[in-house]
């Protein structure tokens, strides 16, 4: 990686209500308030640069709060020559050399993110491990409990996909995942996360309402109906989704899955390539 550094100085900036946490960016790191992967390079950065609030903001995150009295120093996290996301650091006063350490520690923080997606993404899909995808949920459920968050749940898997192994092998079925992970991701924005469950079962988090999770269920799984895996284009694959809402009801990362779970079963009840919510809120496959 070639990193181009860039150092914003230190600024004052008014400062915003409290508002709720961000919203996490699905492009090179998931960062979040409640998010532990960066606390050793952190504290280095406070320790060093005399911050006492530091975070990384990836594209695609919604902006936090400046305390209220403090200034605020930045620097861009880069990859490649792209900015994907700031380092901030906050603090009364810094250290006279806090600027260059936190162009510094930036370029950590990207090498870090880098690293810690590699280890947490499935090489055939391209989608979080189910560890990854279940560490968001957690924190999630969290920043829905504390501040009122919003926060669905799209679980989904490919029907009759044994059918596909069975008829075509797998190496058919392997092309097939591939082809399905991409068109995911092409039909998700930035804050939503895309997470591998096992075997060709999926999950997406939605930040946002159950409502609009059911329309970016349903752009999933037209583009799904219509994606080709090159390897195999004559082999046509759909996908069911259940979708359920974090709330009152479904607290807990167990009762938010089996909610989006037996939706999911739902709609595969109903004949397949499908999205089931609500009884209000649901999707019926198009017929052709």
């Amino acid at each position: 990686m070639s990193f181009h550094r860039q150092i914003i100085a230190e600024k004052k900036i008014p400062a915003a209500p409290e508002t709720g946490a961000a919203a996490h960016g699905q492009n090179l790191a998931m960062v979040g308030p409640d998010d532990t992967r960066f606390d050793t390079v952190f504290a280095l950065i406070r320790q060093t640069t005399g911050a006492t609030h530091v975070c990384a903001q990836f594209n695609g995150d919604a902006p936090l709060p400046v305390p209220v009295g403090l200034n605020c120093l930045e620097a861009p996290l880069m990859q490649q020559s792209q900015r994907i996301g700031t380092l901030r650091a906050f603090a009364s006063s810094f250290a006279p050399n806090a600027e260059a350490l936190l162009s510094s520690f930036a370029a950590l923080v990207v090498d870090h993110a880098a690293l810690w997606l590699e280890a947490h993404r499935d090489a055939l899909t391209g989608a979080m491990t189910r560890r990854a995808f279940a560490d968001d949920l957690t924190r999630a459920l969290s920043e829905n409990r504390r501040d009122g968050t919003e926060y669905s749940l799209i679980m989904f898997d490919l029907d009759n996909f044994k059918a596909i192994n069975d008829s075509f092998g797998h190496a058919a079925g392997d092309a097939v995942l591939r082809t399905v992970g991409a068109a995911v991701q092409s039909e998700l924005r930035l804050e939503d996360r895309f997470g591998r469950l096992g075997g060709e079962e999926f999950g997406v988090l939605v930040a946002a309402d159950a409502d609009t999770a059911l329309d970016i269920a349903e752009r999933v799984r037209v583009a799904i109906e219509q994606a080709v895996a090159p390897e195999c284009p004559d082999v046509r694959f759909t996908a069911s989704m259940g979708v359920a809402e974090c709330d009152i009801d479904c607290d807990t990362v167990d009762t938010l899955m089996a909610q989006a779970d037996a939706r999911l079963y739902a709609a595969k009840a109903s004949g397949r390539n499908a999205v089931r919510g609500t009884k209000a809120l649901t999707r019926k496959r198009h017929i052709n």
